[in-house]
């Protein structure tokens, strides 16, 4: 959406710089994604006469155009076709910059010295139009800047609006929003329409046979035009929005359409047809050929004007080639008309075209301004074009739209907006957005027709935020309130554990929340299921109270497209029978899956997934938050391999699993691999994560490394080891990391040897040789003590 920067100065009355504006109407949500200067290539350019034309000896196509610019007269050679004595043309003297990057300098062409050139649209960055020179009026003044006399020194606004917003497809309604900004009103343009004794419901009936695709549809007859070129101003304007003139009529319905935000068309009367406008929609493969000349095959999605008898448009979209304005024109019959956005989206996709009218259509026009938009341009049209309007508008509306009426609690919008705004501000900008308030112990808000967007509570309090300044609006969690608090930390910690997760090298996957109930009892037997009263299959018959079994099916699906290697995760929600509050549980949980192998490069050999992948996982996002004492107990889990089964324990409560996928389980999905899973409660983990952390200063002194290995009981957790290593070295123990596990020959049959690195540092002073060594003994003697260990030699 292009509109120029004085026309919203002249329709607010506002003296902001367009710096300003362009500000503040994006941080009120009208997006203001570019400002071009209009004059940028007029510098060094000026207004002239051509008082002489002269051949040049040997060429046909150009020829010497002698052009006075008041302070002298100069010579230009031209090849335009429609250049012609007497005209008043744009001048570019020496030293003036031309779009294409072109500078003009004096040259000489076939011995002939050129020291201006006359100026197409296109090389003023005017319009793309480059078929011949730029043909001023008759009245312009000779050796005037030409940026002045066109009043061009002006800078188009190119605004990204979202899909809600039809009203800011209008320079009014961009107008309304910065005279909201500026709490005054909008200027909307004031006419007096001069209509003539004969009646326009005497020459044209209009009838609608779809009422649900048009719901309103006004016509107004305009006799005796003269077709012609439009005036500059016209111009002007539309070429700032990117829009071509064409002529009078056409320009002045695409103005309107600009200024106000509704479409018109406008009907040649005399080759319409007959003199009724029956709408309807059109029938399947009914032939219809397009003002850009091609013919579409149409169905009923399509919203047909027609005059009783053949099709003449297609509704909101485009209009037909029989019935096209064209210089022979004198009698028309315009048309301003409501249409259903979704019918028209359907039908602009049948027809495989988008228009500027459709998309207006598209997103929605005010059906309540319909009558304004046609007298108006049946204003302009009597002005322009010297048209007689006949006496009143056939208006065929048989319902009428009404504004919605919204309830509005001012302290629910400052709760909500964590504001202190007052109830009287509030109602103020209610009042300059022409929304109409009643204060009758509660706030009753009157949405105008032309806008659509707003049909709730939280849609006036977005108005409210934009228009007071989204920078207004504190961003401190504490004073958003307790109703958004907890949901802005949930995301921000699931945002954290996703930045985790990927940098670990799993993909997230999204899954839906149902579940096979049978596949369910293998996951969670013994728990009741939610059902489905009427489950779309028997395969998603309950919503799911667990992530694994939907993991499973997206493992299963990658596997049998040959995508073998997968560490995948999911932040979903799983369900649970009712608690003391008699309502089904909804909890949030994180499921980490590995299987196959891992695809480290060229430099290293392939391994397969396995536990302590998922392990390793867990550590990192430990090491994120600082989670309290995380450990793993051995645990018999229904769905998890005997041996490598576990509890995730947080400060020595359970939090979640960790596993092997048994293979019974794997079997009945027919996975042929081995799977490993975690599922952990989020709930839980949010409040004992540490978003802050206190710096720690590098170490000073010098680590001292040590390794062991030891030979223990099978059934003795390496867990137990690392801590009771922690517990004996105390902070002197930087690290303690297990490295190793060896079970087989030369190791007693029930017994396992595990390979130990303990990194020893004080933040005192260097350790002694002998300091280590009396440490590490303390530490054998703990692990002999504890765990009748005995010491190996590696």
């Amino acid at each position: 959406m292009k509109i120029s920067y004085n026309w919203l100065k002249e329709l607010t009355d506002l003296d902001w710089s367009v710096e300003e504006t362009e500000r503040r109407l994006t941080l009120c949500g009208t997006a203001c994604e570019d400002v071009e200067p209009t004059a940028r290539y007029m510098n060094w350019v000026v207004v002239g006469k051509v008082v002489e034309l002269m051949p040049i000896e040997g060429a046909s196509k150009i020829q010497l155009a002698r052009v006075d610019i008041g302070s002298e007269v100069l010579d230009s050679v031209c090849g335009a076709p429609n250049v012609a004595t007497g005209q008043k043309v744009p001048v570019a003297l020496i030293g003036a910059k031309l779009a294409d990057d072109f500078e003009m300098k004096k040259v000489r062409i076939r011995n002939v010295e050129s020291s201006a050139m006359i100026c197409s649209e296109r090389e003023l960055d005017i319009s793309e139009d480059h078929s011949g020179i730029m043909v001023l009026e008759d009245d312009a003044p000779v050796g005037k800047p030409l940026a002045e006399y066109l009043d061009y020194d002006d800078y188009i606004l190119t605004f990204e609006l979202t899909p809600n917003r039809a009203d800011s497809m209008s320079a009014i309604g961009i107008a309304r929003d910065m005279a909201a900004l500026a709490s005054t009103k909008v200027r909307k343009p004031q006419f007096s329409l001069t209509e003539s004794s004969k009646r326009a419901s005497d020459q044209i009936r209009v009838s609608t046979e779809d009422t649900h695709g048009c719901p309103r549809y006004a016509a107004r007859i305009i006799r005796n035009v003269k077709i012609a070129p439009s005036p500059w101003w016209i111009k002007k304007k539309l070429l700032m929005s990117g829009i071509r003139p064409i002529s009078n009529v056409v320009d002045v319905t695409n103005l309107v359409m600009l200024e106000t935000g509704h479409p018109l068309h406008a009907f040649d009367l005399e080759r319409f047809g007959s003199n009724e406008v029956v709408v309807r929609r059109a029938c399947e493969r009914e032939k219809f050929t397009t003002l850009d000349g091609k013919e579409h095959e149409l169905s009923p999605d399509v919203l047909l004007i027609t005059n009783g008898k053949v099709p003449v448009a297609v509704g909101g979209v485009m209009g037909g080639l029989d019935s096209e304005v064209d210089e022979s024109t004198t009698n028309l019959l315009l048309e301003a008309a409501y249409f259903n956005p979704s019918v028209i989206r359907k039908g602009r996709k049948r027809l495989g075209i988008v228009t500027e009218s459709s998309m207006r259509f598209e997103k929605g026009a005010d059906p309540n301004g319909v009558l304004y938009a046609v007298n108006r341009a049946a204003y302009l049209l009597q002005q322009i074009c010297g048209g007689e309007v006949l006496k009143g508008i056939v208006d065929c509306y048989p319902q009428k739209i009404e504004p919605v009426t919204i309830s509005f609690r001012p302290r629910r919008c400052n709760y909500v907006l964590g504001t202190d705004i007052p109830e009287s501000r509030m109602k103020q900008i209610f009042t300059d957005l022409e929304f109409t308030v009643e204060d009758s112990g509660q706030l009753k808000v009157t949405i105008p027709t032309f806008r659509p967007d707003v049909t709730r509570e939280i849609d006036l309090i977005e108005e409210i935020a934009r228009i007071e300044g989204y920078d207004s609006i504190p961003d401190a969690i504490a004073n958003i309130g307790p109703l958004f608090t907890p949901t802005h930390v949930e995301d921000i910690f699931a945002d954290e554990v996703r930045r985790v997760l990927t940098g670990a090298g799993f993909n997230e996957i999204l899954c839906h929340g149902l579940a096979d109930s049978r596949l369910a009892k293998l996951f969670n037997p013994g728990v009741s299921q939610l059902r489905i009263v009427n489950p779309i299959s028997e395969d998603l018959n309950i919503m799911r109270n667990s992530l694994v079994p939907t993991a499973l099916t997206i493992i299963n699906h990658n596997i049998s497209h040959r995508n073998l290697d997968l560490q995948i995760f999911e932040i979903g929600k799983a369900y649970f029978p009712p608690d003391n509050t008699g309502i089904w549980r909804e909890e949030k949980r994180i499921l980490l899956a590995v299987t196959g192998s891992t695809s480290n490069g060229w430099r290293e050999q392939p391994r397969p997934l396995d536990f302590y992948d998922l392990s390793g996982a867990i550590e990192q996002l430990n090491e994120q938050f600082d989670w309290p004492q995380v450990s793993f107990e051995p645990a018999e889990v229904s769905f998890l391999e005997e041996d490598i089964s576990f509890k995730l324990l947080l400060d020595g409560q359970p939090m979640g699993v960790v596993g092997k996928v048994a293979s019974s389980v794997l079997s009945r999905l027919d996975i042929k691999q081995p799977v490993y899973v975690a599922e952990i409660e989020v709930e839980r983990l949010i409040p004992r994560s540490q978003s802050q952390r206190e710096f720690t200063p590098l170490p000073l002194y010098p680590a001292a490394p040590r390794d062991l290995a030891i030979v223990v009981n099978q059934d003795v957790l390496s867990g137990d080891l690392v801590n009771i290593i922690k517990r004996t070295a105390g902070e002197l123990a930087e690290s303690v990391r297990i490295f190793d596990l060896y079970t087989g020959m030369q190791i007693e049959p029930g017994k396992k040897s595990i390979a130990i690195s303990i990194s020893y540092r004080s933040r005192q002073g260097s350790l002694s040789s002998e300091e280590v060594d009396a440490l590490q003994q303390k530490v054998i003697d703990a692990l002999k003590q504890g765990y009748d260990a005995e010491i190996r030699d590696r």
